[in-house]
């Protein structure tokens, strides 16, 4: 992940470029899956205002009738994940009842809930194969919340933990801490 400061933002072709590139380097997997380019994209996840990690999609990305796939990327539009991990999001008619709607007009759809392209079933059956399989919760938090009468434990406390207790914002990566942090304002 590039972490140097951009002073200047992407023009609109820029971005345009950048996204056929993703395009480009997937295009076997396009291929494979019998799908338009258009039914692959980007999405750069963020935290919503209930301090879960989210990804916003947009009405029409719901409607694919093969499903929407896409890989995640940061604000300089490059991968996250240095494996180039692709997410599906499936055709869904109820999207607008079951995910809350942005100011920007998608709704959030938090990364937990995402499935990953199985690429091994993918190269061994084509676009019949089970093609999902339950996003790892790992990236979102490596630490499971403790039981409601347990503690968690003070040494697995990370720096964003505790701004997060010392200011009162759910900010932590951990959806337990936010919620705790949230209800008890």
């Amino acid at each position: 992940m590039n972490t140097t400061f951009r002073t200047t933002e992407l023009t609109k072709e820029e971005k345009q470029r950048k996204v056929e590139g993703f395009r480009q380097y997937h295009a076997e997997l396009i291929r494979d899956l019998e799908i338009i380019p258009s039914d692959f994209n980007v999405k750069m996840p963020f935290y919503d205002r209930h301090g879960r990690n989210v990804v916003g999609i947009f009405a029409s990305e719901f409607k694919r009738p093969k499903g929407f796939y896409f890989e995640l990327i940061d604000r300089e539009l490059e991968p996250i994940d240095k494996e180039r991990t692709i997410y599906r999001l499936p055709y869904n008619e109820s999207f607008d009842q079951e995910y809350e709607m942005n100011s920007k007009g998608s709704y959030l759809v938090p990364l937990e809930e995402l499935r990953t392209v199985n690429m091994t079933s993918l190269a061994v059956s084509g676009p019949d194969a089970i093609l999902t399989e339950k996003i790892s919760t790992k990236p979102i938090s490596t630490y499971k919340a403790p039981a409601p009468i347990e503690d968690a434990p003070y040494a697995e406390m990370t720096i964003r933990d505790y701004v997060a207790i010392h200011t009162g914002r759910p900010v932590s990566k951990r959806a337990w801490l936010n919620e705790l942090i949230t209800k008890t304002k």
